[in-house]
């Protein structure tokens, strides 16, 4: 039996840990999940007083306030030696560090810490070294280059026989001599084949500085509510998404896998029955992708199942016979992608055509409804591509989607490495000085504060005079009375 410590930087939403450690559990090895500091939203004028990931969330606030993700309150000596201290208590013989893009440089902070305490094995994984493999082979043992269920069980097996590590299908190593070897992908897994995610509160610890070493503790993503995607991939290929970079990577084909039935529902009576949880979240990328299984799924949900849930849909990918059964199997809220109002941004630039029409119908299914399903939508904003023609496309398209329809924020466009819209903006030098020059940020504040205007109970005939009235384009601070200072920061429903 391998004892195998799985480090996750910074609370939040990640599957990944309960997951590998419900793998590595079910092949009969032991497993620890840390979950070590925590990420923070603070207001835009105060991100100077905290330390920041790379590719940090900056995004507008339902109530108009400016907001950073991502920032944290910088590594000290006594959350440190708390990590070193739990895991040489714990006696690992690997630790797994969860990592994306934006944590790089912090997983190298903690590597090379832990490194300086314990000689074994150290592995990432995530879309970090998935993405980009070169940077982060450099800074660790092993990477795991896209799934790693069956990497984290294969890896545990070598450890336990005293096997070579550095061979791996699916893994990049670095040898004694410094060598790195790239061992051969490994295909897709079945993902009625994956085990049950570890949600023991006997595996978990959470450390940070303010409030020290917790056990039996779940990260604050889990706890009334239960974290599950039923898929992997996603049918689109949106530039500004990881799942368009994962299907340059390892192919479209087959990349969008659904799990079966039985096995879904297997979980979901397990997370009923163990844990005390009132409400699901499908974190799929579109739920409402395949009619055929949500027709089978949906009835013996509701009936075994019952919890009130939530998930996510497209414009094109709902009608309102769809939303109906949703809503009749316990549907309490959704998320619509909507991104651009301006059909020449989606096209040219988010790979992602979607006619406006469609976008309203699409919403007011949602709205019609009845009031006990919230309708929410994402909007990405300050786009690089954007010209003031865009700004006011996206402001006739808030106008004309139903005021029920609510949103958490609009997020500001990152550029993450290597995404199709990355490429797209460093092979267009030109185009970004311009947009720099003519969409300035006093313009991004005043169309900013229309969007949000769009979402108050103001008439739209109202709001459509005060976008047509100069001064507040002059003066965009006069918009400020304006706004509503409700608050929508949880897809569940819940305002604060």
């Amino acid at each position: 039996m391998a004892r195998v410590a799985l480090v996750k930087l910074f609370t939040g939403l990640n599957l990944a840990p309960a997951q590998l450690s419900g793998e590595l559990q079910r092949a009969g090895h032991d497993s620890r999940i840390v979950y070590f500091k925590d990420h923070k939203i603070v207001p835009f004028d105060e991100k100077d007083n905290y330390a920041i990931t790379d590719y940090p969330g900056i995004f507008l606030a339902a109530d108009g306030s400016k907001k950073v993700w991502n920032c944290y309150n910088p590594f000290n000596d006594k959350e440190n030696n708390l990590l070193i201290d739990y895991l040489k208590d714990y006696n690992p013989d690997a630790i797994g560090l969860s990592v994306i893009s934006g944590t790089i440089r912090e997983a190298s902070y903690i590597t090379n810490l832990l490194k300086q305490h314990f000689d074994v094995p150290f592995i990432w994984g995530g879309p970090g070294p998935t993405l980009e493999p070169d940077r982060c082979i450099e800074l660790t043992d092993l990477i795991c280059i896209n799934e790693g269920e069956e990497v984290i069980v294969e890896l545990a097996n070598r450890l336990d026989a005293g096997d070579d590590v550095t061979t791996i299908d699916g893994t990049w190593a670095r040898a004694a001599n410094g060598e790195v070897i790239k061992n051969p992908k490994r295909p897709l897994m079945k993902l009625d084949d994956i085990a049950i995610p570890d949600w023991n509160l006997d595996n978990y610890a959470h450390i940070n500085a303010f409030k020290g070493l917790r056990t039996g503790l779940y990260p604050n993503n889990l706890g009334q509510e239960y974290p599950i995607m039923t898929q992997r991939g996603c049918p689109f290929s949106c530039s500004f998404c990881i799942e368009s970079r994962y299907q340059e990577l390892f192919g479209k084909h087959d990349s969008l896998r659904r799990r079966n039935i039985d096995v879904v529902l297997e979980e979901l009576h397990w997370a009923k029955n163990n844990l005390d949880i009132v409400s699901i979240l499908f974190y799929d990328d579109v739920f409402t992708v395949n009619p055929r299984w949500l027709k089978e799924f949906l009835p013996r949900y509701k009936q075994e199942i019952g919890l009130p849930f939530w998930c996510y849909t497209y414009p094109t990918t709902h009608n309102p016979d769809m939303l109906r059964m949703l809503k009749d199997a316990g549907m309490m809220s959704v998320t619509m992608g909507v991104q651009s109002g301006s059909e020449r941004i989606l096209k040219e630039h988010f790979n992602r055509p979607t006619a406006m029409k469609r976008v309203v119908e699409a919403a007011q299914e949602i709205v019609d409804l009845g009031t006990d399903v919230k309708g929410f939508f994402d909007l990405i904003t300050k786009v690089p591509f954007e010209t003031e023609d865009d700004l006011k496309a996206t402001f006739n398209l808030m106008l004309d989607l139903p005021k029920e329809f609510k949103t958490v924020g609009f997020g500001e466009m990152t550029s993450f490495p290597d995404y199709g819209f990355t490429k797209d903006v460093e092979s267009s030098p030109e185009l970004i000085a311009q947009h720099n020059k003519e969409v300035t940020e006093e313009m991004y504040d005043y169309y900013h504060k229309l969007y949000l205007l769009t979402r108050g109970p103001m008439p739209k005939e109202e709001i459509r005079a005060i976008g047509d009235d100069p001064k507040y384009k002059t003066n965009p601070a006069l918009l400020d009375s304006l706004l509503s200072d409700e608050k929508y920061m949880s897809f569940t429903g819940i305002s604060f």
